[in-house]
């Protein structure tokens, strides 16, 4: 068995990381897209766009 580095086995831990966070991200920002679009029917307004 090949012996693996620390900072190898740190890195694949934090890349994990990364993509598991990466992709809850994403479907967070898609479910609260889709929430905002649902709510308002005028079409894809971003909050700061108010006059």
């Amino acid at each position: 068995m090949k012996e693996v580095s620390l900072l190898e086995m740190i890195g694949r831990s934090l890349a994990k990381v990364a993509a598991g966070a990466g992709i809850a991200a994403v479907l967070i920002w898609l479910t609260y897209v889709l929430l905002d679009v649902g709510h308002m029917q005028s079409g894809f307004t971003l909050p700061q766009s108010i006059y």
